[in-house]
Protein backbone atom coordinates (compact mmCIF):
# COMPACT_ATOMS: atom_id res chain seq x y z
CA UNK A 1 0.00 0.00 0.00
CA UNK A 2 1.72 2.94 -1.28
CA UNK A 3 1.24 6.17 1.04
CA UNK A 4 1.78 9.99 0.22
CA UNK A 5 3.74 11.91 2.49
CA UNK A 6 4.66 15.83 2.28
CA UNK A 7 7.73 17.65 3.61
CA UNK A 8 6.38 18.62 6.76
CA UNK A 9 5.01 15.25 7.88
CA UNK A 10 8.03 13.77 6.64
CA UNK A 11 10.08 16.44 9.00
CA UNK A 12 7.49 15.28 11.83
CA UNK A 13 8.30 11.75 11.97
CA UNK A 14 12.11 12.58 12.82
CA UNK A 15 10.80 13.95 16.14
CA UNK A 16 11.32 10.34 17.36
CA UNK A 17 14.68 10.18 15.84
CA UNK A 18 15.65 13.66 17.23
CA UNK A 19 13.91 14.07 20.58
CA UNK A 20 12.91 10.76 21.35
CA UNK A 21 16.46 9.28 21.04
CA UNK A 22 18.57 12.40 21.26
CA UNK A 23 19.99 12.33 18.24
CA UNK A 24 22.91 14.70 17.97
CA UNK A 25 26.07 15.33 15.59
CA UNK A 26 28.14 12.64 17.91
CA UNK A 27 25.42 9.73 16.57
CA UNK A 28 26.37 7.47 13.56
CA UNK A 29 23.41 5.64 12.55
CA UNK A 30 23.77 2.85 10.29
CA UNK A 31 21.31 1.17 8.29
CA UNK A 32 20.82 -1.98 7.22
CA UNK A 33 17.43 -1.63 5.57
CA UNK A 34 16.08 0.38 2.50
CA UNK A 35 16.44 3.90 2.53
CA UNK A 36 13.54 4.22 0.85
CA UNK A 37 11.14 2.23 3.65
CA UNK A 38 9.45 4.88 5.61
CA UNK A 39 12.66 4.52 8.75
CA UNK A 40 15.13 5.25 6.24
CA UNK A 41 13.02 8.67 4.85
CA UNK A 42 12.81 9.49 9.16
CA UNK A 43 16.69 8.74 9.84
CA UNK A 44 17.56 10.88 6.46
CA UNK A 45 15.55 13.80 7.95
CA UNK A 46 16.91 13.68 11.23
CA UNK A 47 20.37 13.62 10.07
CA UNK A 48 19.53 16.57 7.85
CA UNK A 49 18.26 18.34 11.05
CA UNK A 50 21.08 17.27 13.47
CA UNK A 51 24.29 16.75 11.74
CA UNK A 52 24.37 12.53 12.65
CA UNK A 53 26.05 10.41 10.61
CA UNK A 54 24.45 7.71 8.93
CA UNK A 55 25.96 4.57 7.45
CA UNK A 56 23.85 3.15 4.45
CA UNK A 57 24.53 -0.30 2.73
CA UNK A 58 23.58 -1.84 -0.03
CA UNK A 59 23.05 -5.34 0.97
CA UNK A 60 22.75 -7.13 4.45
CA UNK A 61 24.85 -10.03 4.80
CA UNK A 62 24.01 -10.81 8.81
CA UNK A 63 27.72 -12.76 8.71
CA UNK A 64 29.15 -9.44 7.24
CA UNK A 65 27.19 -6.43 7.94
CA UNK A 66 28.17 -6.23 11.69
CA UNK A 67 31.22 -5.68 11.20
CA UNK A 68 31.12 -3.25 8.76
CA UNK A 69 29.09 -1.33 11.25
CA UNK A 70 31.82 -1.72 14.00
CA UNK A 71 34.24 -0.19 11.72
CA UNK A 72 32.10 3.00 11.20
CA UNK A 73 31.20 3.40 15.09
CA UNK A 74 27.40 2.84 15.07
CA UNK A 75 26.17 4.15 18.04
CA UNK A 76 22.50 3.23 17.65
CA UNK A 77 21.79 0.20 16.26
CA UNK A 78 18.34 -1.24 14.96
CA UNK A 79 15.99 -2.39 14.46
CA UNK A 80 14.37 -5.99 14.62
CA UNK A 81 14.93 -9.38 15.65
CA UNK A 82 17.46 -10.90 12.56
CA UNK A 83 19.45 -7.77 13.19
CA UNK A 84 19.76 -8.18 16.75
CA UNK A 85 20.70 -12.19 16.44
CA UNK A 86 23.66 -11.16 13.97
CA UNK A 87 25.06 -8.21 16.41
CA UNK A 88 24.94 -10.50 19.34
CA UNK A 89 26.55 -13.33 17.55
CA UNK A 90 29.37 -10.71 15.73
CA UNK A 91 30.00 -9.42 19.06
CA UNK A 92 30.51 -12.99 20.85
CA UNK A 93 32.66 -14.12 18.10
CA UNK A 94 34.84 -10.93 18.53
CA UNK A 95 35.46 -11.89 22.11
CA UNK A 96 35.76 -10.02 25.20
CA UNK A 97 36.67 -6.46 23.57
CA UNK A 98 33.73 -4.54 22.80
CA UNK A 99 33.61 -4.74 19.04
CA UNK A 100 31.03 -1.49 19.01
CA UNK A 101 32.60 0.68 21.94
CA UNK A 102 31.00 3.79 21.41
CA UNK A 103 27.65 1.49 21.43
CA UNK A 104 24.13 3.71 23.20
CA UNK A 105 22.06 1.04 22.48
CA UNK A 106 19.32 -0.43 20.00
CA UNK A 107 16.11 0.65 18.59
CA UNK A 108 13.41 -1.26 18.17
CA UNK A 109 10.80 -0.01 15.41
CA UNK A 110 9.84 -3.30 13.09
CA UNK A 111 8.06 -5.02 15.91
CA UNK A 112 8.24 -5.85 19.48
CA UNK A 113 11.43 -7.08 21.30
CA UNK A 114 10.77 -10.21 23.12
CA UNK A 115 12.31 -9.95 26.81
CA UNK A 116 14.40 -12.90 26.07
CA UNK A 117 15.97 -11.47 23.06
CA UNK A 118 16.21 -8.39 25.35
CA UNK A 119 18.15 -10.19 28.23
CA UNK A 120 20.52 -11.40 26.32
CA UNK A 121 21.53 -8.21 24.53
CA UNK A 122 21.97 -6.51 27.51
CA UNK A 123 24.09 -10.42 28.75
CA UNK A 124 26.26 -9.41 25.54
CA UNK A 125 26.75 -5.84 25.55
CA UNK A 126 26.17 -4.70 28.99
CA UNK A 127 24.60 -1.36 30.07
CA UNK A 128 24.96 -0.47 26.59
CA UNK A 129 22.27 -3.61 25.71
CA UNK A 130 19.27 -1.30 26.48
CA UNK A 131 16.39 -1.67 23.47
CA UNK A 132 14.81 1.17 22.80
CA UNK A 133 11.27 0.66 21.50
CA UNK A 134 9.16 3.15 18.73
CA UNK A 135 5.97 2.78 17.44
CA UNK A 136 4.67 4.04 14.26
CA UNK A 137 3.74 2.82 10.70
CA UNK A 138 4.29 4.15 7.60
CA UNK A 139 0.58 5.90 7.49
CA UNK A 140 1.84 7.66 10.62
CA UNK A 141 6.04 6.84 11.27
CA UNK A 142 7.54 7.43 14.70
CA UNK A 143 4.21 8.14 16.85
CA UNK A 144 6.25 7.42 20.31
CA UNK A 145 9.67 6.47 21.17
CA UNK A 146 11.64 6.39 24.51
CA UNK A 147 14.59 7.17 25.37
CA UNK A 148 17.94 5.63 26.80
CA UNK A 149 17.54 6.87 30.24
CA UNK A 150 13.47 5.93 30.41
CA UNK A 151 12.94 4.04 33.33
CA UNK A 152 10.49 1.66 31.46
CA UNK A 153 13.03 1.41 29.19
CA UNK A 154 12.80 -1.89 26.92
CA UNK A 155 9.23 -2.15 28.89
CA UNK A 156 6.96 0.20 26.67
CA UNK A 157 7.17 2.31 23.52
CA UNK A 158 7.35 5.51 24.61
CA UNK A 159 5.34 8.81 25.08
CA UNK A 160 3.42 10.14 22.06
CA UNK A 161 6.16 12.48 20.04
CA UNK A 162 5.62 16.36 20.26
CA UNK A 163 2.13 16.98 18.44
CA UNK A 164 1.03 13.55 18.48
CA UNK A 165 -2.01 13.01 20.26
CA UNK A 166 -3.24 9.45 21.30
CA UNK A 167 -6.45 7.70 22.24
CA UNK A 168 -8.10 4.63 22.57
CA UNK A 169 -11.59 3.33 21.04
CA UNK A 170 -12.35 -0.50 21.54
CA UNK A 171 -9.59 -1.11 22.73
CA UNK A 172 -7.38 0.40 19.33
CA UNK A 173 -4.85 3.07 19.64
CA UNK A 174 -5.73 5.67 17.08
CA UNK A 175 -3.55 9.05 16.46
CA UNK A 176 -3.49 12.21 15.34
CA UNK A 177 -0.32 14.36 14.68
CA UNK A 178 1.71 16.48 12.24
CA UNK A 179 3.19 13.18 11.02
CA UNK A 180 0.04 12.23 9.73
CA UNK A 181 -0.02 10.87 5.67
CA UNK A 182 -2.28 12.16 3.24
CA UNK A 183 -3.56 8.95 2.25
CA UNK A 184 -3.03 6.57 0.30
CA UNK A 185 -2.11 6.02 -3.90
CA UNK A 186 -4.85 3.73 -4.57
CA UNK A 187 -7.43 6.43 -3.24
CA UNK A 188 -9.80 3.21 -2.99
CA UNK A 189 -7.66 2.49 0.05
CA UNK A 190 -8.65 5.97 2.03
CA UNK A 191 -12.10 4.44 2.96
CA UNK A 192 -11.99 3.20 6.36
CA UNK A 193 -8.28 4.64 7.25
CA UNK A 194 -9.60 7.97 9.05
CA UNK A 195 -12.68 7.29 11.59
CA UNK A 196 -15.30 9.70 11.31
CA UNK A 197 -12.90 12.80 13.20
CA UNK A 198 -10.24 12.68 11.69
CA UNK A 199 -8.37 10.08 13.58
CA UNK A 200 -6.19 6.97 12.19
CA UNK A 201 -7.02 4.03 12.68
CA UNK A 202 -3.89 1.92 13.48
CA UNK A 203 -5.26 -1.38 14.07
CA UNK A 204 -2.67 -1.70 17.07
CA UNK A 205 -4.68 -2.44 20.53
CA UNK A 206 -2.84 -1.09 23.19
CA UNK A 207 -3.48 0.77 26.76
CA UNK A 208 -1.60 3.90 28.22
CA UNK A 209 0.27 4.26 31.37
CA UNK A 210 0.10 6.78 34.62
CA UNK A 211 3.05 8.09 32.98
CA UNK A 212 1.83 8.76 29.52
CA UNK A 213 3.54 6.02 27.90
CA UNK A 214 1.74 3.78 25.90
CA UNK A 215 2.00 -0.21 25.44
CA UNK A 216 1.67 -2.39 22.76
CA UNK A 217 -0.80 -5.63 22.89
CA UNK A 218 -0.86 -6.78 19.31
CA UNK A 219 -2.79 -6.34 16.38
CA UNK A 220 -6.00 -6.69 15.35
CA UNK A 221 -5.58 -9.23 12.99
CA UNK A 222 -3.02 -10.50 14.83
CA UNK A 223 -5.24 -12.30 17.58
CA UNK A 224 -6.44 -15.19 16.87
CA UNK A 225 -9.78 -15.83 18.32
CA UNK A 226 -10.44 -19.62 19.47
CA UNK A 227 -13.76 -20.45 20.68
CA UNK A 228 -14.74 -16.95 21.02
CA UNK A 229 -10.98 -16.69 23.35
CA UNK A 230 -9.32 -14.00 22.05
CA UNK A 231 -5.57 -15.44 21.83
CA UNK A 232 -2.71 -12.64 21.55
CA UNK A 233 0.08 -14.36 19.06
CA UNK A 234 2.63 -11.90 20.52
CA UNK A 235 1.93 -13.40 24.52
CA UNK A 236 2.42 -17.16 22.40
CA UNK A 237 5.74 -16.25 20.68
CA UNK A 238 7.54 -14.41 23.63
CA UNK A 239 7.06 -18.34 25.55
CA UNK A 240 7.82 -19.95 22.59
CA UNK A 241 11.48 -18.05 21.75
CA UNK A 242 12.73 -19.28 25.43
CA UNK A 243 12.79 -22.70 24.88
CA UNK A 244 16.14 -24.29 24.40
CA UNK A 245 15.09 -25.60 21.01
CA UNK A 246 14.02 -22.93 18.90
CA UNK A 247 15.87 -20.54 17.20
CA UNK A 248 13.37 -18.33 16.01
CA UNK A 249 9.31 -18.66 15.63
CA UNK A 250 6.29 -17.09 14.89
CA UNK A 251 2.93 -17.54 15.49
CA UNK A 252 -0.47 -17.31 13.15
CA UNK A 253 -3.91 -18.27 13.69
CA UNK A 254 -5.33 -20.70 11.15
CA UNK A 255 -9.11 -21.63 10.39
CA UNK A 256 -10.53 -24.73 12.11
CA UNK A 257 -13.94 -26.06 11.60
CA UNK A 258 -14.01 -26.95 15.48
CA UNK A 259 -12.58 -23.74 17.42
CA UNK A 260 -13.03 -21.51 14.55
CA UNK A 261 -9.36 -20.79 14.42
CA UNK A 262 -6.58 -22.76 15.77
CA UNK A 263 -3.08 -21.63 17.22
CA UNK A 264 -0.13 -22.58 14.93
CA UNK A 265 3.30 -22.15 15.73
CA UNK A 266 5.94 -22.24 12.88
CA UNK A 267 9.78 -22.98 14.21
CA UNK A 268 13.30 -22.15 13.53
CA UNK A 269 15.42 -25.14 15.05
CA UNK A 270 18.10 -24.54 17.20
CA UNK A 271 21.46 -26.43 15.21
CA UNK A 272 20.99 -30.26 16.33
CA UNK A 273 17.72 -29.69 18.29
CA UNK A 274 14.28 -31.39 18.00
CA UNK A 275 10.59 -30.79 19.04
CA UNK A 276 7.08 -32.53 19.23
CA UNK A 277 4.18 -30.62 19.25
CA UNK A 278 3.08 -32.50 22.66
CA UNK A 279 6.87 -31.27 23.96
CA UNK A 280 6.17 -27.68 23.16
CA UNK A 281 2.55 -27.15 24.43
CA UNK A 282 3.75 -28.56 27.89
CA UNK A 283 6.40 -26.46 27.55
CA UNK A 284 4.16 -23.13 27.01
CA UNK A 285 1.49 -24.26 29.83
CA UNK A 286 4.17 -24.51 32.43
CA UNK A 287 5.65 -21.23 31.42
CA UNK A 288 2.37 -20.00 32.52
CA UNK A 289 0.07 -20.19 29.27
CA UNK A 290 -3.27 -21.23 29.43
CA UNK A 291 -4.42 -24.34 27.65
CA UNK A 292 -6.59 -22.78 24.72
CA UNK A 293 -3.71 -20.54 24.47
CA UNK A 294 -1.11 -23.27 23.48
CA UNK A 295 0.06 -23.99 20.24
CA UNK A 296 -2.50 -26.91 18.24
CA UNK A 297 -0.48 -26.80 15.22
CA UNK A 298 3.54 -26.90 15.02
CA UNK A 299 5.69 -26.44 11.60
CA UNK A 300 8.97 -25.94 10.98
CA UNK A 301 10.78 -23.73 8.65
CA UNK A 302 14.25 -23.30 7.94
CA UNK A 303 13.94 -19.17 8.00
CA UNK A 304 11.27 -16.78 8.74
CA UNK A 305 9.87 -14.48 5.50
CA UNK A 306 10.60 -11.13 7.12
CA UNK A 307 9.56 -7.47 5.30
CA UNK A 308 12.79 -5.02 4.83
CA UNK A 309 12.64 -3.55 8.39
CA UNK A 310 12.55 -6.93 9.49
CA UNK A 311 9.19 -7.72 10.79
CA UNK A 312 7.99 -11.04 9.69
CA UNK A 313 5.83 -11.84 7.05
CA UNK A 314 2.70 -12.77 8.62
CA UNK A 315 0.66 -13.00 5.35
CA UNK A 316 3.14 -15.13 3.72
CA UNK A 317 2.95 -17.45 6.16
CA UNK A 318 -0.81 -17.97 6.78
CA UNK A 319 -0.49 -18.54 2.48
CA UNK A 320 1.82 -21.33 3.31
CA UNK A 321 0.55 -23.37 5.62
CA UNK A 322 -3.45 -22.40 5.91
CA UNK A 323 -4.22 -25.78 3.26
CA UNK A 324 -1.80 -27.75 5.73
CA UNK A 325 -4.48 -30.02 7.83
CA UNK A 326 -1.79 -29.71 10.85
CA UNK A 327 -1.30 -31.80 13.44
CA UNK A 328 -3.91 -31.03 16.47
CA UNK A 329 -3.35 -31.83 19.87
CA UNK A 330 -6.45 -33.07 22.55
CA UNK A 331 -8.56 -30.84 23.05
CA UNK A 332 -6.79 -28.42 25.96
CA UNK A 333 -10.80 -26.57 25.97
Amino acid sequence: KGVKHTDRSVIASSNGITDGQRTDTSSVLPIPWPLAHIGGVAMLSAALRTGCRLVLFDTWDPAVTPYRMAAHGGTNLGSAMPFFHAYIAAQRAHGNSQLFPNLRGFIAGGAPTPQEVQRELREVFGVNGAVVDAWGMTEFPVATSQSFDDPDVGRSVGPPMPGVQVRIVDGELRLKGPQLFSGYIDESLNTGALDDDGWLCTGDLGSIDDLGHIHIDGRRKDIIIRNAENISAGEVEEVILTHSAVADASVIGLPDSRTGERTCAIVVLAPGSELTLDALSTYCHTAGLARFKCPEQLEFTDTLPRLPMGKVNKAALRERFSPVGGRISPDPS
